[in-house]
């Protein structure tokens, strides 16, 4: 294809055969390509002709300023129109319950956006995590639908970022150094950049925080409740709808989507709805068929993901999307995933022990490890403890708390209307200061975890249990 584009090259992904180096090059476009001639970053440059994404011919023009190099990133970014995608979902959504506080974080959003793009655009090294949940997968989702539009738009040749599905709520030291090691790959004029979906909030990632200022631009989407000391300050961007008068209602799925719009209007309505209905937020509208067929998909496919006997290696949003469009296929995992999850909700409800909690609360005990699972390990004890404690509710009313105990963990999830009385997360503080039993703790008012200390989670349940006013 006869071409005339001259651009900077402001990125390189190095391959160990330097001939298979692909370059990002900045015009009126942002070429992504193999090159014939070897290309140095800064490198001002005369496209003539590219064939199957390979340069074939091309003719250096010297080095760009870095005032001509700005010119060139700012005007891609622009072409995107943040400002007016944000204004057009401020309008849109305002009579919605989350409107308000995304009217108040919409400067940061555009800021975290058009950071996002310039590294995006300019062909540095971008990753993005996202919780291995229904909620986080939502977000990817969004994500990828709007790179994918902007792939269409501006740019020649397909550009590559990782996607990782994060299991955990932390992000790791282990996690951070992949990151660093991957980057080493690339060269580049923006610096590298890590998006977080849905985690991190949580004393684990501390160390990670601390260290990405030194490697790389750190945002965080997150809605998990932020404690005191939270180092959000280390991070390029950090967004929880608690910080704009909101709460965990506003989740990661919802916020990344719109995030995702703002950088390029695309169409997310049906991952924000099934976002809130896998989170059980209050915004979810559980009786939109469409939504819950989707959230019940993303919770199973983030769930087996990984497993030999799944055939899903590595899950992408990209596999995801390609899923929810195939009817057949959606449909056929949506069938599974519902009657072994309502299976196991039998099981569940006739092994319960309930305990008196007080007047009018009921505590109900599962020791996870008695339910059968199958072949693939559906579901995760987090998103079973989810579904039992909204088949309990239905039972025994919304004054109702589930403990879930497996392994070196338990989880707890409760009733919205009698949360705020209990108070769970100030417990869980509390037994991590006293107990020898319990190492850590956190999460939400109505969906909170502890991690277990010498293999102890029957001591640590009957800790929780006196904490709650039970009678054992």
């Amino acid at each position: 294809m006869e071409v005339n584009y001259e651009g900077i090259v402001s990125s390189i992904k190095v391959a160990p055969d330097r001939r298979n180096n692909v370059y990002t090059i900045l015009s009126t476009k942002a070429i992504n390509a193999k090159s014939r001639l070897l290309l140095e970053l800064g490198d001002v440059v005369l496209v003539k002709s590219i064939e199957d994404d390979v340069i074939e011919s091309v003719e250096t023009k010297g080095k760009t300023s870095k005032e001509d190099y700005e010119k060139r990133i700012a005007h891609l970014v622009r072409s995107l129109q943040m400002k007016q995608n944000i204004e057009g979902i401020k309008e849109e959504d305002s009579g919605k319950a989350y409107g308000r506080a995304f009217a108040d974080m919409s400067n940061d959003i555009q800021e975290a956006c058009e950071t996002f793009a310039r590294a995006y655009i300019s062909g540095a090294p971008v990753i993005v995590r996202f919780h291995h949940d229904g909620d986080g997968s939502s977000g990817a989702v969004s994500l990828y639908r709007a790179l994918s539009k902007i792939d269409e738009n501006i740019m020649i040749g397909r550009r590559g970022i990782s996607w990782v599905m994060h299991r955990g709520v932390e992000y790791d030291p282990e996690s951070f150094y992949a990151d660093c090691l991957e980057m080493k790959n690339f060269e580049s004029m923006e610096s590298p950049l890590v998006l977080i979906i849905d985690f991190g909030t949580a004393p684990g990632s501390e160390h990670s925080i601390s260290e990405s200022s030194k490697k790389f631009k750190l945002l965080m989407l997150d809605h998990h409740p932020m404690y005191k000391g939270f180092p959000k300050e280390k991070t390029s961007k950090y967004i929880n709808p608690w910080e704009y008068g909101s709460d965990t209602n506003f989740n990661a799925g919802l916020l990344a989507s719109l995030f995702a719009e703002s950088l390029c209007r695309v169409h997310t309505q049906d991952m924000r709805t099934a976002s809130m209905i896998s989170d059980f937020s209050s915004y979810a509208d559980r009786k939109d068929k469409a939504g819950m067929h989707d959230a019940v998909i993303l919770d199973y496919l983030t769930n087996v993901a990984g497993r030999p006997e799944s055939g899903i290696a590595k899950l992408t949003p990209s596999y995801i999307d390609s899923v929810l469009k195939n009817k057949e296929r959606a449909d056929e995992i949506f069938y599974t995933a519902s009657s072994t999850m309502n299976e196991m909700l039998d099981l569940g409800v006739r092994s319960v022990k309930s305990y008196r909690c007080g007047k009018s609360i009921t505590a109900f005990v599962l020791e996870f490890g008695l339910i059968p699972k199958n072949d693939l390990g559906y579901p995760l004890p987090g998103r079973y403890s989810s579904r039992l404690q909204e088949r309990l509710e239905e039972i025994n009313g919304m004054n109702t708390i589930t403990v879930l105990h497996y392994g070196s963990y338990v989880t707890i999830r409760m009733s919205k209307e009698i949360s705020g009385a209990v108070g769970i997360l100030k417990i869980i503080d509390r037994l991590v200061k006293e107990s020898e039993y319990v190492e850590s703790g956190g999460g939400h008012n109505e969906a909170a975890s502890i991690k277990v200390k010498n293999g102890q989670p029957k001591k640590v349940v009957d800790l929780l249990l006196i904490e709650l006013g039970a009678k054992l």
